[in-house]
């Protein structure tokens, strides 16, 4: 966990909680808690730590295989056999199925996308979603403007411009949330509900 959070891994409990407690807010039916998945799993510490809590199945994706087959360690065999499908594919070439989903979510990993797969990832999982289903992404927002970080290719956006891209990927933002209790020194954190 601790290479997935570069340093970090000391806000893991608060980081969980918090999307806990959003979660349980943005679905409270459990109709609508059947299966989710976690995009940009890596070794699953939100499959483990919050979807596996909150949702019947949880399928996982990501574009590295060895992350993926450490899964089944990292979950343990009783919630490994809640995992239903594993998929070794980056973001932007994933095409879930029409309807599948009651929520697809992506935490940390929009910075690696380019505006263009981006606009055009939201439409394909916008129609991967089932009735009253979302799309949560909860990521790193600037101020103003996009940082570029040279060293591992990503992009963080502002508010401003990640709601552009909402926008004009046909996404209806239904609501948005500021982590809290966050390390003052990181970027602020934020939610983004989308249908």
């Amino acid at each position: 966990v601790s290479g997935m959070l570069g340093g970090y891994e000391h806000i893991t409990h608060t980081d969980l909680a918090g999307s806990a407690q959003f979660l349980a807010t943005l679905l409270p039916d459990p109709a609508h808690r059947t299966l989710a998945i976690d995009c940009g799993a890596g070794i699953g510490r939100i499959t483990k730590g919050l979807l596996l809590n909150c949702f019947e199945r949880v399928e996982m994706l990501d574009n590295c295989r060895e992350h993926l087959n450490s899964a089944r360690e990292f979950l343990g065999p009783e919630l490994f056999g809640r995992v239903s499908a594993l998929h070794c594919t980056g973001l932007q070439d994933f095409d879930p199925a029409p309807d599948r989903y009651d929520l697809f979510w992506l935490q940390w990993v929009i910075i690696y996308l380019s505006d263009i797969d981006f606009i055009s990832m939201l439409g394909r999982f916008k129609r991967g979603l089932r009735e009253g289903g979302y799309i949560v992404i909860k990521d790193n927002v600037t101020k103003a403007g996009s940082l570029v970080d040279h060293e591992d290719s990503s992009i963080t956006r502002s508010d401003y411009q990640l709601k552009q891209i909402f926008a004009r990927a046909g996404c209806q933002l239904v609501k948005e949330s500021v982590q809290k209790n966050f390390p003052r020194e990181l970027f602020k954190v934020k939610y983004y509900v989308l249908k």
